[in-house]
């Protein structure tokens, strides 16, 4: 877009030029001239009113220099962002859920530049993005743009990548604790005669994974993890065209693998592991003006070959004190009663249109379409045979989301107003087994409709004071994994009903510069009614689990953020949270007796969190030329929460508050081409528990070389 605004101010500038000497001649200016200015007047607003749209949401940003701080990934990023927690379960390659103002996990939209990442979650994650390909990363809290399509309730996650210049080198290797090693590189070239851009990358990632953990159900006895590694390889290229039809034609192919062994907790696992890999082909095209003017084209389309599977097949189980005990089932396996060696493929088509047209400088319009389609063929021959019956079968998922926005701007753009309305449609098939060792499986075909919209205002009472609200009403139709598992630990759940969510965000903005540069202060209240709330549960069938809709959940809360510089070289910030979620049940799920857990802290969910941290940065600070240093410090507080509902006060089950201070040192030389980074994570060495019995890593450490040629 850019671009295009460029090359116009340069043609306005030739014809002013002549336009103002046809004048002092006494001629007529050309009408096609008068077209060109035109041309430019649009393109201009334009690129103003999209800017303005985006500020009309309930939103956060983490910046590159962010990024390049503490964090050593995504996730690091994020958690010291207002209103987010990001619960791992271990150390690198672990899972992990991002929480926005307590509404986690597959309730959050997560993009890739604009692009669902939810279909390709079995083997692809934020924290598989390197730091280093980031340019910012938008965090929309309650409300989903509507240009991203699909569906989601807790806001979204958009991860937005580089635009590198025309000749572009960036590598790096980093080492650090645990045998950690880091290996990321991206290339692009430029062909400026034919437009075409030529991109290259690849990472790669191995973990040990070996700190020590204190296990709480042992008598807080101290062992090392030693089956943890993690290992992944990713590599892909891209080709793009800038000079044809479209202003971007795209092109990207990528391949990624992985291996992740499973950490024991209760018994000494030693043998089983996690395994996936996957093969991706994306298709962009955008078109600014497309068949008429104002009228913006922006289509996305991939496609994703995977297969995925738990191998789990030890003849024997062993205690943390080397006793050998004898697997459950006859054909192996050591954490449950069945062996498993399971080889799942899975197809996932995703394709977006997005179509905005812009009226005039106070109104446009937008119709986006989004569309999934899933096909799962889980296979598990060793399963079967433990349970003596066919356990999974092939599924069919398809979803349709249809979503028509229109915005408008008033009053030199100080009142902005977002009003959008969706329409959800799915279906799916597959079988189930409805009762415990009984080989009958029930086809299940389910079709679905559902409706939802949002509104979004936003009001600026000067230069420096802005307020926002927004009232929701989404709906979030289960990913495919809900509704039909992933063919060896989650059981399909076709029967449930989507999440809606209704929903209020308010809040005020100041900021203003000061002589050192800005200060910047905002506050928010939220408000959300959850109603089929779905949540992850036990089965009949031992060591499996599978989705089932919770019912009503009601959270609200308040945030505060400020940030600013307090002297040329030194910026600070600091922000709070709290969030209150609520068991909003006042009847036990298909029965009229009265709920225990009635306006109930819902459990596992963190309510009061804070960040604070301290950025000194100087040019040249041990003498030279062309050289930054930084010195930062980020410090993160979570306060004690229940694992289960809290049904008394020496209940137990409860997660420790964790106060952690990660620290970092940053060096660049010649302008940034070669950066080194020195950083400390958990500095005073704290215990910490994301979930019950689920230790993460103490103080450790890392060092990173960077090269960057540009």
């Amino acid at each position: 877009m850019m671009k295009n605004i460029n090359g116009k101010v340069a043609t306005v500038m030739i014809v002013a030029l002549a336009a103002a000497d046809s004048f002092a001649q006494g001629d007529y200016f050309d009408e096609s001239q008068i077209k060109e200015l035109e041309e430019v007047s649009i393109v201009a607003k334009r690129s103003e009113i999209r800017e303005m749209r985006e500020a009309a949401m309930p939103v956060s940003v983490v910046s590159v220099k962010q990024l390049e701080g503490t964090t050593t990934n995504i996730n690091d990023a994020l958690a010291r962002t207002t209103g987010v927690t990001v619960r791992n379960t271990g150390g690198v390659g672990s899972a992990s859920r991002i929480s926005v103002r307590g509404l986690e996990g597959k309730r959050m939209g997560i993009y890739i530049d604009e692009a669902a990442m939810g279909q390709f979650s079995d083997y692809l994650s934020l924290n598989d993005v390197p730091t280093d390909m980031i340019e910012r990363i938008e965090i929309y809290k309650g409300i989903v743009p509507y240009r991203f399509g699909g569906s989601a309730l807790g806001g979204a996650v958009n991860v937005v990548t580089k635009e590198y210049p025309p000749v572009y080198l960036d590598a790096s290797y980093e080492i650090a604790s645990f045998n950690t090693h880091k290996v990321n590189s991206t290339f692009k070239r430029t062909n400026n005669k034919t437009g075409l851009q030529f991109g290259l990358g690849g990472a790669f990632v191995y973990s040990d994974n070996d700190y020590k953990m204190t296990l709480q159900n042992l008598n807080n006895r101290v062992v090392e993890r030693n089956h943890d590694a993690y290992r992944k390889i990713m590599g892909g290229g891209s080709l793009k065209a800038t000079k044809w039809y479209f202003d971007e034609a795209k092109l990207e192919l990528i391949y990624m693998n992985n291996k992740k062994e499973i950490q024991g907790i209760d018994f000494d696992i030693r043998e089983a592991y996690s395994h996936g890999q996957a093969g991706i082909a994306a298709v962009t095209l955008k078109k600014d003006d497309f068949i008429a003017d104002g009228l913006d084209f922006d289509f996305d389309a991939s496609y994703s070959y995977g297969q995925n599977g738990l191998c789990d097949k030890a003849p024997y189980r062993y205690d943390w004190d080397g006793n050998r005990y004898n697997s459950v089932s006859a054909y192996g396996g050591e954490q449950g009663t069945y062996a498993s060696d399971s080889d799942n493929r899975t197809k996932d088509l995703v394709s977006k249109l997005n179509l905005n047209y812009l009226l005039n400088k106070h109104n446009s319009f937008n119709l986006n379409l989004y569309g999934t389609r899933t096909r799962q063929n889980p296979k598990n021959e060793l399963m079967d045979l433990s349970f003596g019956y066919e356990t999974n079968f092939p599924s069919k998922m398809s979803s349709f989301t249809t979503g028509f926005s229109y915005d408008l701007t008033l009053l030199n753009g100080k009142f902005m107003s977002a009003t959008t309305i969706k329409h959800f449609f799915f279906s799916s098939q597959t079988k189930v087994l409805e009762h415990t060792f009984v080989n009958s499986p029930v086809d299940l075909n389910t079709k679905k409709n559902y409706w939802g919209g949002s509104e979004s205002l936003r009001y600026k009472f000067n230069k420096k004071l802005m307020a926002k609200a927004s009232f929701s009403s989404e709906v979030r139709i289960p990913t495919s994994e809900e509704l039909v598992g992933n063919g060896y630990s989650i059981l399909p759940a076709t029967d449930l009903e989507p999440e809606r969510c209704n929903g209020l965000n308010a809040g005020m903005i100041y900021r203003r510069q000061n002589k050192f540069g800005f200060f910047e202060a905002e506050v928010g209240y939220f408000f959300n009614d959850l109603h089929d709330m779905i949540r992850y549960q036990a089965d009949m069938i031992p060591t499996m689990a599978r989705y089932a809709n919770f019912g009503t959940v009601r959270s609200k809360g308040v945030e505060l953020d400020i940030k600013g510089d307090a002297a040329p070289i030194l910026y600070l910030y600091a922000n709070a949270t709290f969030q209150d979620l609520r068991d909003h049940r006042e009847h036990e799920n298909g029965s009229e007796a009265a709920n225990p857990t009635y306006n109930k802290r819902m459990p596992n969910i963190p309510y009061i969190l804070a960040n604070g941290g301290l950025e000194f940065h100087k040019a040249n600070l041990f003498g030279g030329e062309n050289q930054n240093s930084r010195f930062l410090v980020d410090a993160s507080y979570i306060h004690e929460y229940f694992y289960d509902f809290e049904m008394s006060k020496y209940q137990d089950r409860k997660i420790p508050s964790s106060f952690t201070i990660d620290a970092g040192l940053e060096h660049s030389f010649k302008d940034d081409s070669f950066i080194l980074s020195f950083k400390v994570k958990n500095l005073t060495d704290r215990t910490v528990y994301s979930e019950l019995n689920r230790p993460l890593p103490g103080r450790n450490f890392s060092f990173k070389f960077r090269y960057v040629m540009k």
